[in-house]
């Protein structure tokens, strides 16, 4: 099944990289000794022991009304929240999905992209003449597009999630949010049901779309029968150009990116709090939500990342359980 295999290649066929980040202090990636609160407070130390001070009294440590304005320790900011959309990012990683996508269809149809029928075997030729014809067969071909129901009703959608997730990972405000009745969560969703709902379109009837790299609904592409044999005989022809897709990939999307949330907050957390095994973990949340493997990958994240409760950046090349040293101990079981 063609939508099935695209995100077969997807999910096994990218490799990424991140950065683990360094200790940081309000922003820096100064050592903690660097900062400036912690110096005033190891100077305060030393004094109050010089006059003769106790340990318990230095065990509370300076006032908030003695720390600097500008201490990290004091300060209600997250910073993370005031960060913008990273648009450079979210474009390149839906610019992969597609190239990704694209390079099966290619190698699944080439004889319609270079091959015997088409002219003078030249990929591309007439671009602009076959798009446009495209687009009229796509206005008057109706709902369905001759693909099995599976493709419309089930890969696309899981196509539209894909998009999704490139979008809420690349939103600082939007990475972290689970299932919930807030106005925050549903408003991120529909932000990313907009992406997902962008890239369709490009999908369908975009200029770097499947039309035009398999010439659906040109001339030199014939109308098929319902079993896929041409030319067409019967009533009921086929261009491979239906509204269907358009349709059902952010409609469909949107359903699947709300449903895969339940089960991570409801099935994966309470897998997270029964066990600390590392392989069960792992397992249950690639397993439960195998789009977000793969889009993970994308974004240089291992393939059971989770924003909302991995606390540190991740490299993939990193041994695991390296990220956690020095980070204190991790009780929600996060890498």
């Amino acid at each position: 099944m063609r939508s099935l295999c695209v995100l077969t290649i997807f999910l096994f066929s990218v490799a990424a990289v991140s950065q683990v980040s360094l200790p940081r202090c309000d922003g820096t990636d100064s050592s903690f000794s660097g900062c400036a609160s912690y110096r005033a407070n190891d100077e305060g130390s030393r004094q109050r022991f010089a006059a003769g001070g106790s340990a318990a009294e230095d065990s509370e440590g300076p006032s908030i009304e003695a720390l600097p304005a500008n201490s990290a320790f004091i300060s209600t900011t997250d910073t993370r929240s005031q960060e913008r959309f990273h648009w450079g990012r979210a474009l390149l990683e839906s610019f992969e999905l597609l190239a990704i996508e694209q390079a099966y269809v290619v190698h699944d149809d080439w004889r319609w992209v270079a091959g015997a029928n088409s002219e003078n075997g030249v990929p591309f030729n007439h671009y602009w003449r076959d798009y446009k014809q495209s687009l009229s067969t796509w206005i008057h071909s109706g709902w369905s597009d001759g693909d099995p129901n599976m493709y419309g009703y089930v890969g696309h959608p899981i196509q539209g999630l894909a998009a999704s997730y490139i979008y809420l990972q690349n939103d600082p405000k939007s990475a972290k949010l689970e299932f919930s009745k807030t106005k925050a969560y549903w408003h991120s969703r529909l932000m990313a049901t907009l992406w997902n709902a962008a890239y369709s379109t490009q999908w369908n009837i975009g200029p770097i779309s499947e039309p035009t790299v398999e010439k659906y609904g040109t001339k030199q592409r014939p109308p098929w029968n319902q079993n896929g044999s041409w030319p067409c005989t019967t009533k009921n022809c086929y261009t491979g150009m239906g509204q269907i897709d358009l349709v059902m990939t952010p409609v469909g999307g949107f359903g699947w990116l709300v449903g895969e949330d339940i089960l991570d907050r409801y099935i994966t957390r309470r897998v997270e709090s029964a066990t600390q095994n590392r392989f069960v973990i792992d397992t249950v949340r690639c397993g439960l939500d195998p789009i977000m493997v793969g889009t993970n990958l994308l974004h240089g994240k291992r393939p059971w990342y989770r924003a909302s409760r991995d606390k540190v950046g991740l490299n993939a090349l990193r041994p695991i359980g390296k990220e956690a040293s020095g980070q204190g101990a991790n009780t929600g079981g996060s890498r």
